[in-house]
């Protein structure tokens, strides 16, 4: 009987030290919305950054759909790093890193069961990385666009500070291409397309070969849009594969449906971005 007492006693110590022991409190960050910073030849600050993915000294915390409040374990001074989310090619189903906006980088006292805002008004700012990026740009702020209409195209077009194109039934077809000289881009390395894009009918989006012969290549269709959408269109897969072309541009196609009375699109700031 003692035997048996002494370990019921050990038992109900063994207990209390669990229910008593106290769990870690995390300490929390706001983060409300993302805006970019852009300089003269960056073109545009227009974004579509959705999430944001945060580091704690050098360590993954997760990511967190904007607005987000953040749940961190630990406290103190924290160095913290945000990445910048994007919908790779306007999926909801492939989130990822921007590759080309740079980490934000602070440091934050942290306080257990406190909420810190990331700024005075809980909003972060990212930048394309300062150093190691080309850019091809067509905002249509000036006289003279760097996309030319093909022979099939029969659409009217005003390229005036932002490209509205008018289908009909007798001007049915829209089709452009660049005039930005890509070549021997770094195939294997991320290759993006930036395009504001709304519309009545979908727009299509792929690349043109010019060597060893011309083609084109589909990329991506983008639906209609009733609102200027932000789209990165990721050609870093459709330019690796043509191994043996070292000249490409950008097309841009859009056919009015049979029956269709008329449609319209509008673009702008276009940007062809590559390290």
């Amino acid at each position: 009987m003692k035997r048996i007492y002494l370990i019921v006693c050990i038992g109900i110590l063994t207990s209390c030290n669990i229910f008593d022991k106290e769990e870690d409190i995390p300490s929390f960050i706001l983060i409300s919305a993302a805006d970019l910073q852009t300089n003269a030849e960056q073109g545009a600050n227009t974004n579509n950054i959705v999430d944001v993915t945060v580091f704690a000294d050098n360590t993954f915390v997760g990511t967190f759909e904007l607005p987000a409040t953040v749940p961190i374990m630990q406290s103190g001074d924290v160095e913290i790093a945000v990445g910048a989310g994007i919908k790779n090619n306007g999926l909801s189903s492939d989130r990822r890193i921007y590759p080309f906006y740079d980490l934000n980088r602070r440091s934050i006292t942290l306080i257990p069961d406190a909420r810190i805002p990331i700024s005075a008004d809980t909003s972060i700012t990212f930048q394309y990385y300062s150093e190691g990026l080309n850019f091809e740009i067509e905002d249509f702020e000036l006289q003279g666009s760097t996309l030319s209409p093909s022979t099939r195209n029969s659409a009217f077009i005003n390229d005036i500070d932002v490209l509205h194109v008018l289908l009909t039934p007798d001007s049915n077809l829209f089709e452009v291409s660049s005039s930005w000289g890509l070549n021997n881009l770094p195939k294997g390395s991320s290759i993006y397309l930036e395009i504001d894009f709304k519309g009545t009918i979908p727009l299509e989006i792929g690349i043109l070969t010019l060597d060893p012969f011309p083609k084109k290549v589909f990329a991506l269709g983008l639906l209609p849009q009733e609102e200027f959408t932000k789209v990165y269109v990721d050609l870093t897969d459709e330019i690796a594969r043509e191994v043996s072309t070292t000249n490409f541009e950008i097309y841009l196609e859009s056919e009015l449906p049979a029956g269709s009375s008329g449609a319209e699109l509008y673009i702008d700031n276009l940007k062809f971005i590559y390290p």
